[in-house]
């Protein structure tokens, strides 16, 4: 299963601020429950009550909501930027030409842009544009639902959404979770207005204000002559060691609509290549024929299921729902670095897992996968050519760190690893051009390797982390190289501490810089020279990032 691995808008909201207006010259909401031009007749007045309530929303000083005023790329940066309870990027060298760091809205729009919620187009972010109904629909799904909203199969009957369209996946995701109703016409190249987000944040967050996902006119009730006891080709009884999914249509690309344990009876009405046509609390559903046999057919034992992989929590609690969407029950929750063994994936990004022995499941989009297998890692041997680093005792920097990283680069890639390195050989690489590395990569972590000087005394292996980005993630990964420099090698444990160092200030990942040992002390020294050092002290670093990840 692959992960987004900079896509962190994929998290659940939580905490969507609608003041976005530049007049009122705040960043953060005021709540007020009332809003002059919201009538209690108003289509989304529950809605927008609702992120009042919240103290999610405000209007403006004149008591208006403006509900049916335009969203510009700027408004929508900063609700997103919010939503995701992330702070600004205030960064010194603005990345847009036509963002300057006095405008309004600046560091949110860095910071959605650096998360990749919105991308410029020939350096330039038009800020004022505004977006239209399509793009915040993808927006909203990706964030609600995960990236595989995208590719969501679910049927719609907007007369304007033709199969191809670009975010009919999204849609079709946003009518299956009872954001919007089906039917009539979606108008996705208008501009989307405070209202329409409002409600669709809303609804998403508080399953009383959802709606039927598809119009009424539009049914999978089965009539009564669909049902009738002769169209019955024959009974049969689910034979699966998971809940069986029951689809919309007869395909895993089709949303799940319900569930079968395992022995339960169920009448098949027709067959569709392998899938047979049944009906599930009276509307029609499609189950895979691999899991259901004829009722005289069937076996004693399903076997024991086996999850497909295991998950780490990223999110500090994680709903867990009686079925794949969030308009099931909730029935518990997982905190953040909990491990999940997940079995099946399901409706886009919900996958089934147990929760407390029973089947329930859960989003994927706050799963991180656990292991380091199909990660991207840079490893940055430090220094270089005409920057030799340190030199003691008879050893080169330059030299232990690339002969160290070289050696952790090929046990990363037999562990399945995408490794970049910043030097392979004898060469000098600046401290922005490591980390421009690391961010074209697009990388999960980077670690880079030194080795220290200082006083004679000083001795011991110590690693490094920066608060900018990450930190909570930087000082794990760090600490658990540490631990194993320590264990491993043999070196005095010296500490683990917040430091400024360029390449892990600058990274936006999860970064260390690790110092092996000091070059200037005799005892790590000799410890540098004895034969099999490289090899072990790269299994070190090694064996830390899988600590790391596997955590």
């Amino acid at each position: 299963m692959s992960f987004t691995k900079k896509i962190s808008y994929v998290l659940l909201a939580l905490t969507v601020i609608l003041s976005v207006f530049p007049m009122l010259g705040v960043d953060k909401a005021e709540a007020t429950d009332r809003f002059s031009d919201v009538s209690s007749n108003h289509w989304a007045a529950k809605e927008i009550s609702f992120v009042a309530d919240k103290g999610i929303a405000t209007g403006d000083d004149s008591g208006k909501f403006r509900p049916d005023d335009s969203l510009t790329r700027a408004q929508a940066s900063v609700m997103m930027t919010h939503a995701l309870n992330t702070s600004g990027l205030d960064r010194t060298t603005p990345t847009f030409k036509d963002v300057s760091r006095d405008y309004w809205a600046y560091s949110r729009i860095e910071r959605a842009a650096e998360m990749d919620i919105f991308k410029g187009k020939n350096g330039k972010f038009h800020p004022g544009d505004n977006i239209a109904k399509a793009q915040v629909a993808a927006i909203v799904a990706r964030a609600f639902y995960g990236e595989d909203a995208e590719h969501h199969r679910g049927d719609v009957n907007f007369s304007d959404i033709s199969n191809s369209f670009w975010a009919k996946g999204y849609i079709a995701t946003l009518v299956d979770n009872n954001i919007i109703r089906d039917g009539g016409s979606f108008n996705p190249n208008e501009s989307a207005t405070r209202a329409e987000l409002s409600a669709y944040i809303a609804r998403a967050m508080n399953e009383s204000l959802q709606v039927s996902g598809k119009d009424d006119s539009h049914s999978d009730e089965a009539s009564n002559e669909d049902v009738a006891s002769e169209n019955v080709l024959f009974q049969g009884t689910v034979q699966a060691s998971t809940p069986l999914n029951v689809r919309k249509g007869p395909s895993t690309d089709y949303s799940v609509i319900n569930t079968l344990n395992n022995g339960k009876k169920v009448d098949v009405y027709g067959t569709e290549g392998n899938w047979y046509e049944v009906r599930v609390g009276g509307k029609k559903g499609y189950v895979h024929s691999n899991y259901v046999v004829r009722a005289d057919d069937v076996q004693a034992d399903t076997g024991k299921a086996e999850p497909i992989y295991t998950g780490k929590v990223t999110s500090s609690k994680l709903l867990v729902r009686s079925g794949p969407a969030s308009s099931y029950d909730k029935v518990g929750s997982f905190s953040r670095g909990d491990t999940v063994k997940v079995y099946e994936e399901t409706n886009g990004s919900w996958v089934l897992v147990k929760y407390k022995g029973e089947w329930a499941y859960t989003h994927s989009g706050h799963l991180e996968e656990a292991g380091m297998s199909g990660k991207t890692i840079v490893i940055d041997p430090g220094h270089g050519d005409h920057d030799p680093g340190a030199q003691a005792n008879g050893l080169v920097e330059k030299t232990i760190n690339l002969q160290v990283g070289l050696r952790v680069e090929k046990l990363l890639k037999d562990a399945g690893v995408d490794v970049v390195m910043t030097r392979r050989n004898d060469t000098f690489v600046t401290l922005s051009g490591r980390v421009a590395i690391a961010e074209r990569a697009n990388a999960d972590s980077f670690v880079s390797i030194h080795a220290n000087a200082a006083s004679p005394a000083a001795e011991g292996a110590e690693t490094f982390y920066n608060n900018n980005y990450q930190a909570r993630e930087s000082r794990k990964l760090a600490a658990a190289i540490q631990n194993r420099l320590v264990k491993d090698t043999g070196m005095k444990y010296r500490r683990v501490a917040d430091a400024r160092f360029y390449v892990i200030r600058n990274t936006t990942m999860p970064s260390t810089l690790i110092e092996l040992g000091f070059l200037t002390n005799r005892g790590d020294a000799n410890r540098m020279k004895q034969s099999g050092y490289y090899d072990k002290a790269a299994r070190a670093v090694y064996n830390g990032i899988k600590d790391y990840y596997s955590e």
